[in-house]
């Protein structure tokens, strides 16, 4: 029974440790710099540049700061998005910025 209790007790703090150590690798914030490919407003911003596929990294925006005027931001805009994953579906964009040299 004590050995039991032991094997039990030893497979939780495993547990334990193994989803911290997981979560704190997932939550590091990326950078991503390139052409916005869709964009719908507090949804979703898709990202792609020379080292994305042609449809680009979709990243949810929540809780979003903008750097500039969101209202630039439209397909064709080149934009930074500072992002991280979070477990959700997508990863969740800190924030955006519309470069300088991105208006059209």
């Amino acid at each position: 029974m004590r050995t039991r209790r032991a094997f039990l007790a030893t497979l939780f703090v495993a547990f334990v440790v193994l989803s911290l150590l997981a979560d704190r690798g997932a939550a590091r914030q990326r950078v991503i710099t390139g052409t916005v490919i869709e964009w719908q407003v507090a949804e979703l911003i898709a990202v792609a540049n020379e080292r994305t596929d042609p449809g680009g990294v979709r990243i949810a925006l929540r809780e979003t700061v903008y750097e500039r005027d969101p209202r630039a931001i439209k397909p064709g805009i080149r934009v930074t998005v500072w992002y991280r994953s979070v477990g959700e579906r997508r990863p969740v964009a800190d924030k955006v910025s519309v470069t300088p040299d991105a208006t059209h």
